[in-house]
Parts: C-alpha cells; structure tokens; sequence
C-alpha cells in the first residue's frame, strides 16, 4: 500500500471524460496514476472521500484505493455536556435562591 499525497479531477475536452489522478509518494519517488470515472459526480465522491479520511492510500497489485477514517465517540461527549448542563443549571438555581434572601 502506498500513501496517497493528493487527488486531481480531470476533465478531458477532446475525449469528453473525466478521471482521478493520484499523488503517490513511496520510497523517495513520485508516481502519478490516472483512473477513468464515470462522472463528475463520481469524481467529487472521491475527492470529499479523501478530504475526510484520516489516511488513504493506493495498492498498486489490486489497483484498489483505500480511504481510513477515525471516529470519536459521541456517546460519551453527550454524556458529559449533559451533565455539565445539569451542574450549570443547579448552581443557578441556589445563587436565584441567594439573591432572594438578600432582598429579604
């Protein structure tokens, strides 16, 4: 597997096609490989495949590209911020209940 550096889409006029080309830096060489997609729509898929991958990289024997991502885990933020919430609204509640006794 190698790393990919970058993605290009390529729209050529004369043949009315649109490809990838791929940046490929391994071992202190830079290689290029351009691959035919079917549309622009397809093309975009790639690229905003590649902006939100955390890794990607290209297997040149099986010619497959492949895009890694690394999720958080929301569960637990979720918790947190409501518990922070919960912890911020009964402190409000007693220093209300605190200027209520000092008018009084």
């Amino acid at each position: 597997m190698l790393p990919i550096q970058g993605l290009k889409c390529i729209y050529d006029t004369t043949g009315r096609a649109w490809s990838i080309e791929l940046v490929i830096r391994a071992e202190g060489e830079h290689a290029v490989r351009r691959f035919e997609v079917d549309s622009a729509d397809d093309a975009e898929m790639l690229i905003e495949a590649f902006e939100d991958s955390s890794a990607s990289a290209f297997d040149p024997q099986t010619g497959e590209i492949v895009f890694g991502y690394e999720y958080l885990d929301l569960d637990d933020e979720d918790e947190q911020d409501e518990d922070d919430a919960d912890g911020d609204d009964s402190e409000d509640d007693e220093s209300e209940e605190d200027e209520g006794k000092d008018k009084a």
